[in-house]
């Protein structure tokens, strides 16, 4: 197989699973809202009772299965979308059908990772201007659906202050709306707008109706339920009291609607307090009975928890998040293994414990010092990595005057740069950057990375010969890589520092969004770049004082050896994202060697290396085969 084909099917496969289309399965989401919000004023008893308000149902729901089938939903999603398009057709009661469109919208949700709350702080202020700029003409400027140019409209512009209907539109709920509009009315879709703008907008109007009601004070909800839930949905699931009801969701919808940063809390606790609410609702989930949900919330507060601020608490605590990430694989495999409650709470208790210390410890403080030190810390780390591979082949050309294929190598890590920054651009832009997208590029990147080390490594095993490389390395390579010549080492660079580019890049966007100094950000994020070419560029320099058969074969063993690392980076990631299962084992964890205490990653490095070995003793015997002929044919001459 060429090496273009395999690199073609690979970033198919990648494409695939780490790009699921974001856009449609958020109009899925919204389009399923709208169902189990509207279908009960088109539908009653099953009769209709109104045909154009069926019709936009029914061409809802068809929307759905369009979604469904073009996107590859898996056979349980398959079955609830069209059992809902089906009853629909049948007129099924209002709440059969409102009861499975929420099922399937949560199902949605939980099985892409879509985000369901704002990233970045509402702003109220600016979202009175954007309102009074974009919607009071419809809506009215207090939000009666009153505006001037809404007379007339079929059907007329919501009512902001209509609570029956209001009561069952959350601030995502409406965040959609704006987003994508309404097909068929006068709702147009309002994606002009940036992300920040719509969702301030969306907690804007969710708080009109609640302007003059008395606020309860002391009310505090988690910004994830905040969000995405409706008031009816938070009524029923934290059992206000009626009484209460108004004041309760007064306090919600204002006082507690500014996400992430209520001046209170900062980036790392809001994550880290929600990777907590998870890890608590996902044992309560189970102890209900609800195995697959308390499964999927497990699995969304490592990627939506503890995935995005990973580097920052790593560097504030490097021990922490090997821990959690080894409870957490524990934990799963309890739960599908339907383990007592007891012995599930005995594995996550302690996590959620150390969690919480960590917030209350205020190890993240953000003086100017710390964003510098937390900012370098996190690329040295990451840039070293990719570093190494970079000094290994800059070496091995250097000392065997094959500098031509220097320019596969600068070509590789300067291409990842700049793909790099611009996928994340359009990523940030277009698509959501979740958790698991950033651990799915994560993985994938890391296993082509290993499989073309290990094709490398096998090739300088296989050619190291010193009295054929008297030749020149140059000549050695365009024998063995053929008509590919430096395209390996091109890929090699390219995948190695496109991995770890990715993830400096979301970090350090993290610690912005935190409220860390850029200035002092960006000066450690230079200092740790500069220091890493410096030793680079230092290291090279005296490389060329090295014996060249001890460079090379020392060489072989690291590369291969990285190999087997990033071999098991890769599968450890795709296992954090549910894609890869995992099974695992009471031993210890070893991140340098990319050992994450399965057996899956186990099996496959030492696989890996038996291969190695293997091939190692096979090429040592050949060798003194070939020895021995030499010397017996010497002593016959």
């Amino acid at each position: 197989m060429k090496i273009k084909n395999l690199i073609i099917g690979i970033f198919f496969i990648i494409s695939y699973n780490a790009f699921p289309d974001t856009k449609e399965n958020e109009l899925a989401v919204h389009l399923l809202s709208y169902l189990a919000q509207d279908y009960g004023s088109a539908v009653h008893n099953g009769k209709i009772l109104s045909k154009e308000e069926y019709q936009e149902q029914l061409d809802f729901s068809n929307e759905v299965v369009r979604i469904m089938n073009d996107n590859g939903y898996d056979n349980v999603l398959k079955k609830d979308i069209l059992s809902l398009n089906s009853n629909i057709l049948m007129k099924k009661d209002a709440l059969v059908v409102s009861n499975l469109a929420k099922k399937i919208k949560t199902e949605i949700i939980s099985r892409f990772n879509l985000l369901t709350y704002p990233k970045t702080a509402i702003n109220l202020v600016r979202a009175k201007q954007l309102y009074q700029n974009n919607c009071m003409n419809c809506h009215g400027q207090n939000g009666y659906g009153d505006g001037k140019t809404g007379i007339g409209l079929e059907p007329l512009p919501a009512n902001f202050h209509d609570l029956n209907r209001m009561q069952n539109v959350s601030p995502l709920g409406a965040y959609n709306t704006i987003t994508y509009g309404v097909n068929g009315t006068g709702m147009a879709p309002h994606n002009y707008l940036s992300e920040e703008d719509r969702w301030s907008l969306a907690y804007y109007i969710s708080s009109f109706r609640f302007q003059n009601i008395k606020k309860v004070e002391g009310v505090s909800l988690n910004i994830k339920d905040s969000s995405s839930l409706s008031d009816n949905e938070i009524k029923d699931k934290y059992g206000i009291d009626d009484k209460k009801f108004l004041g309760v969701l007064a306090t919600i919808r204002d006082n507690n609607s500014n996400p992430p940063n209520d001046g209170q809390k900062n980036q790392v606790e809001i994550y880290v307090t929600q990777a907590i609410n998870d890890l608590k609702e996902s044992l309560n989930l189970y102890s209900s009975g609800k195995i697959n949900e308390a499964k999927n919330i497990a699995l969304t507060a490592y990627l939506q928890g503890i995935e995005p601020v990973e580097g920052i608490i790593r560097s504030s605590n490097k021990d922490l998040v090997p821990e959690i990430e080894t409870a957490l694989s524990k934990y799963r495999s309890l739960l599908n293994n339907k383990a007592s409650l007891d012995e599930l709470a005995s594995v996550l208790n302690p996590v959620i414990s150390k969690l919480e210390n960590f917030i209350q410890s205020k190890e993240y403080s953000k003086t100017n010092s710390s964003s510098f030190l937390i900012s370098f810390g996190i690329v040295v780390r990451e840039a070293f990595e990719a570093g190494l591979i970079l000094f290994l082949l800059l070496s091995l050309t250097k000392k065997s005057n094959a500098k031509y294929f220097n320019r596969y190598i600068h070509l590789g890590w300067i291409s990842s740069l700049f793909i790099g920054i611009v996928l994340y651009f359009i990523l940030d832009n277009y698509i959501t950057i979740t958790g698991k997208l950033a651990e799915s590029l994560s993985g994938y990147t890391a296993l082509i990375a290993s499989a073309l080390l290990f094709y490398v490594g096998y090739w300088m095993h296989k050619n190291a010969d010193f009295r054929k490389l008297t030749e020149s390395f140059a000549s050695a390579v365009d024998n063995s890589l053929k008509s590919g010549q430096g395209i390996p080492l091109f890929l090699i660079v390219f995948a190695s520092v496109f991995r770890e580019m990715f993830e400096i890049l979301l970090f350090l966007k993290i610690l912005i969004l935190d409220g860390h100094s850029k200035l002092f950000v960006g000066a450690g994020a230079i200092l740790a770049i500069m220091l890493t070419f410096i030793v680079i560029t230092t290291t090279l320099r005296y490389s060329i004082k090295l014996n060249l058969k001890y460079l090379f074969k020392a060489s072989s063993v690291l590369i291969l050896f990285l190999s087997i690392t990033f071999l098991g980076q890769g599968i450890g990631a795709l296992q954090k994202t549910g894609i890869l299962e995992q099974t695992p084992l009471n031993v210890f964890s070893f991140s340098a060697l990319g050992f994450n205490s399965t057996l899956e990653v186990l099996i496959a490095q030492l696989t890996i290396a038996a291969l190695i070995f293997v091939y190692t003793l096979f090429i040592y015997k050949k060798k003194q085969s070939e020895k021995f002929k030499y010397i017996s044919s010497l002593e016959k001459n």
